[in-house]
């Protein structure tokens, strides 16, 4: 044999590459030329002349396996089986073994089925891989297993026979098992879950299985159990915990006699005809006191049944609870048919074991009894203290499952699951800590300066909610002089509904009535905008206010007529007799139409119609005024009008918009014709008429104007006016006779 390859890593791989260019050369179909081989690398030759002895020998043994195929291999292991002697049915021998089949591949090693010769009996046959035979290393762990399978005496682990090493190709036999692994086990399950086969169909997909060892008897076996678990669920999951339990015994067993398996998957499991469980395969098995074939850092077994301190490669942390986890992940899936971790890479998979937990199998398969369920949890736990101390202990708790008896077993509690998981993130606490320290400085500083701020903000609060009674008693009173001052107001707008509405010769002094209610409400409305309410019910008012006095312009304007009728504007407009005796005409005739629809104080229209009637003739009137005068007569005319309405032609629109007025000097000129207003009601209520009253107050308004605004207002009202006018002509309706003095 070559000498150990351990002192010179780079000579190990490259004989490693020239191992593996071979054996692709031959897998091509190419013959690569050994001679050749063994003269180029003339420092490899011992290296290579052992594997290539081994390679022809492993090659004589399996030909006649592997010239046959489909019913021709099976054919050939059944006269193997019926006439061992006969030597014409012989695949070739190694040692005291003829190869029969072979049943199982994996890193270390190749498994046949065999004769043992002397003893004529069955055996497995575990024959290391013609490479790894040339690793010191592997070679090592493979006598290891079998010189650990061979320490372990117990009915649930199989036995080894005999171990050796012929033409030097290295082997050991172990008892054969007739049966099947978990693992194939469960991906039968699995397809019949997810294909939705029946009985009679897993059946013969079992019968028909390559490599199935016995026919009949695994698949009866695969078909009891498929069908406990799609009908009998109660009695699948009792099976499943015995399974465990014998898991757990035989482990139990191991871990007695110093080695830990630490390759538990459930490829690893074997179950017989008689639906008893095995454990096989202790190639990777610690025995204790003998770390030699592990180093720092090398992670061994399974990755997605590997623990948590396995995988992280933990050394001095691996031991028997390591196999405790792995039995856990393995009975998991095989309750749920899927593993505590379905990773899609290595590294999401060495997360999820590392840092998450396992969904709980009940979220999965909710007829799953919860004390089996709490059974695997315990045992999945990451830490190797939160699980079961010993492999007997899980087997205990199982037997107290299918006793119907209370298990020992219980959930982590929340301070549990918060300490296990510090544990494994104290990078995370030690930054939680340390700023929960910082927080706690800054608490008792912010403390110091909150009492502070406190003390002011309370004497800022107690101005504040003195400023806020003072400004409430302000709003208050505010509010008392606008409910009184709208109340004034709303008494115009009555007044000029009920007692002037109806009456001829008034419109003028309503409509000034009106004005100034119209006034005040759109001062009304912008003083409330920020009270929606108030705010509806005052547009409503002066929509209405406005609705009426678009009534009254049409009253003024037709009101011009009343001016035809007086001496004074007759003159002014310098009309010629025809004009003259239109005009009078007009008169008359509007006199005799008002005398009929007004003049019977008994046959009164209701005030709406009455309203209708009036506009009607005003807009008559009007109408015919305009076909009487001229047009520079119409354009006098309204002159005269608007002189004729004294102060109040100064709220009209066009005259405020004409004269650019301020609203300082509107609030002049509303206060100087409010004066001249009460004046002119107190002459009225006096029997003075009010033509007679006079007008002092345009000479006051005429001084607020500017030089500008004065031309302006020149333009609008024309010349004045000489002689006497009536600002409310009253022509249709008797004149009031003196007042008589009371005795």
């Amino acid at each position: 044999m070559a000498g150990d390859l351990t002192d010179d890593p780079d000579r190990e791989d490259r004989r490693n590459r020239i191992l593996l260019a071979y054996v692709e050369a031959l897998e091509e179909g190419r013959e690569p030329d050994r001679s050749q081989l063994l003269e180029e690398y003339p420092d490899l030759r011992p290296d290579l002349e052992v594997f290539l002895a081994g390679h022809d020998e492993m090659a004589r043994l399996t030909a006649p396996l592997r010239a046959a195929t489909g019913g021709e291999a099976h054919g050939l292991i059944e006269r193997l089986r019926e006439e061992p002697d006969d030597p014409s049915t012989g695949l070739g021998e190694l040692g005291d073994f003829r190869l029969l089949r072979e049943v199982g591949r994996g890193g270390m090693g190749v498994v046949y089925e065999a004769e043992q010769i002397s003893l004529r009996r069955r055996v497995a046959l575990k024959v290391l891989p013609f490479a790894a035979a040339i690793d010191p290393r592997r070679l090592q762990r493979f006598k290891a297993e079998a010189l650990a399978a061979a320490h372990v005496q117990h009915e649930k682990i199989v036995p080894v026979f005999a171990v050796g090493c012929e033409r030097g190709v290295h082997y050991y036999a172990m008892q054969f098992i007739e049966g099947q692994s978990l693992a194939a086990l469960i991906a039968e399950l699995r397809g019949l879950r997810d294909e939705r086969r029946d009985a009679s169909a897993v059946t013969e997909a079992a019968i028909a299985r390559p490599g199935s060892a016995s026919g009949g008897g695994t698949t009866s076996v695969a078909t009891t159990i498929s069908r406990e678990r799609s009908s009998e669920r109660r009695q699948y999951f009792e099976r499943v915990a015995g399974l465990g339990r014998q898991a757990a015994l035989a482990l139990e067993h191991a871990h007695q006699t110093g080695i830990v398996h630490r390759d538990v998957k459930p490829g690893n499991l074997l179950l017989d005809l008689r639906g008893q469980l095995w454990v096989t395969d202790f190639g990777l098995a610690q025995v204790t006191g003998d770390v030699g074939l592990t180093i720092s850092g090398e992670m061994l077994g399974t990755l997605r049944y590997a623990s948590p301190e396995q995988l992280l490669a933990r050394r001095g942390i691996v031991d028997h609870r390591s196999d405790i986890y792995s039995i856990g992940a393995t009975f998991y899936e095989l309750l749920t048919l899927r593993p505590p971790f379905d990773g899609r890479d290595r590294n999401a998979l060495i997360r999820q074991i590392a840092d998450d937990e396992p969904a709980p199998p009940r979220s999965l398969e909710p007829q799953i009894p919860a004390e089996l369920e709490t059974i695997v949890l315990k045992a999945l736990r990451k830490e190797p203290a939160d699980r079961y101390a010993t492999a007997q202990e899980m087997a205990d708790d199982l037997q107290r499952f299918l006793d119907g008896r209370p298990i020992l077993a219980r959930r982590p509690t929340p301070w549990e699951r918060l300490r296990a998981w510090s544990r494994r993130h104290p990078a995370v606490v030690g930054t939680g800590v340390a700023a929960l320290i910082l927080l706690s400085a800054a608490s008792l500083v912010s403390t110091a300066i909150v009492r502070r701020e406190q003390a002011r903000t309370l004497a800022e609060q107690r101005k504040a909610e003195a400023a806020y009674r003072r400004e409430h008693q302000r709003a208050e009173e505010a509010e008392a002089r606008f409910r009184l001052a709208r109340r004034a107001v709303d008494e115009l707008i009555r007044a000029s509904e009920e007692e002037l509405a109806h009456r001829p010769g008034m419109e003028g002094l309503r409509k000034r009535l009106l004005g100034s209610a119209l006034a005040y409400y759109r001062e009304f409305i912008a003083e409330r905008r920020s009270d929606p309410d108030a705010q509806a019910e005052l547009r409503d008012t002066t929509r209405r206010v406005e609705t009426i006095l678009a009534d009254l312009a049409v009253l003024r304007a037709a009101g011009q007529l009343y001016l035809l009728i007086q001496p004074t504007a007759l003159d002014d407009l310098r009309l010629d007799e025809g004009q003259r005796s239109k005009v009078a005409e007009l008169s008359a005739r509007a006199a005799v139409r008002w005398t009929e629809a007004f003049g019977d104080p008994a046959r009164l229209p209701r005030p709406a119609e009455r309203v209708r009637i009036a506009l009607e003739q005003a807009r008559a009137n009007e109408a015919e005024v305009d076909l009487i005068l001229t047009p520079p007569q119409r354009i006098r005319l309204r002159q005269i009008a608007l002189q004729s309405e004294g102060p109040a032609a100064f709220r009209e629109p066009e005259v405020v918009e004409a004269l650019g007025l301020t609203t300082g000097q509107r609030e002049r000129i509303r206060a100087i014709e409010e004066e001249a207003l009460f004046d002119q009601i107190r002459e009225m209520q006096s029997g003075k008429p009010p033509e007679e009253a006079g007008n002092p107050a345009m000479g006051q308004i005429l001084a607020i104007l500017t030089a500008e605004q004065a031309r302006r207002w020149n333009e609008l009202a024309g010349d004045p006016i000489r002689g006497p006018l009536s600002a409310f002509p009253m022509p249709f309706r008797p004149q009031r006779e003196p007042r008589r003095e009371r005795r």
